[in-house]
């Protein structure tokens, strides 16, 4: 029974190993809990070095120096070219603020024109309106005098009609008094 629960809690391997496996195992936990603290040091002693050491070239300062845009490599430029590196810029910076300054003077000239032209075509609408008046004042002028025209006109027609309103009148009343014999159709006229 004894040699059962042996075996089972053994495995067949195990069975001819010596007795101190467990000592064994405690002295390796030791061996690796004092490795681990060692390594712990040495990171944290390579973390205070790296603090401590100045910074690498800000990428900035690596753009100024070299030749061309950035790329896998960088050739490093002199002092000279450097120098002319930045003069190269300063003389683009110039430039541009030339350009910009022209076309904001033309900018400005095309505003002007174009307030020009709008003055212009206002003072051609307000002659034209003007224009367009005064041919509605002529025209008035014109029906006002034909009007008056054909008011005189009519007058002049209902005078007459009046005048010869009176002769008929007159006319029938020196017929009447004369002769009362005469007939109807001989004694008046038109009508």
């Amino acid at each position: 029974m004894e040699r059962r629960e042996r075996t089972r809690s053994e495995r067949e391997w195990d069975r001819d190993k010596v007795r101190e496996g467990p000592r064994s195992r405690s002295r390796s936990r030791d061996r690796r809990r004092k490795e681990r603290a060692k390594s712990k040091e040495k990171k944290s002693e390579k973390k205070e070095k790296a603090q401590e050491e100045p910074p690498a070239k800000l990428l900035d300062d690596l753009f100024r120096k070299t030749k061309a845009a950035p790329c896998i490599y960088w050739l490093p430029l002199t002092d000279s070219q450097i120098v002319q590196k930045e003069a190269e810029r300063a003389e683009r910076a110039k430039e541009r603020e030339k350009r910009r300054k022209e076309q904001e003077e033309e900018e400005q000239k095309e505003r002007e024109k174009e307030a020009e032209r709008e003055r212009n075509r206002q003072l051609e609408r307000e002659k034209r309106r003007e224009h367009s008046r005064e041919r509605d004042r002529e025209r008035e002028r014109d029906r006002e005098r034909d009007r008056g025209e054909r008011d005189r006109d009519r007058e002049r027609e209902r005078d007459r009609e009046r005048g010869r309103e009176r002769d008929r009148r007159d006319t029938k009343r020196h017929s009447r008094s004369r002769s009362r014999s005469t007939p109807v159709r001989d004694r008046g006229g038109r009508r």
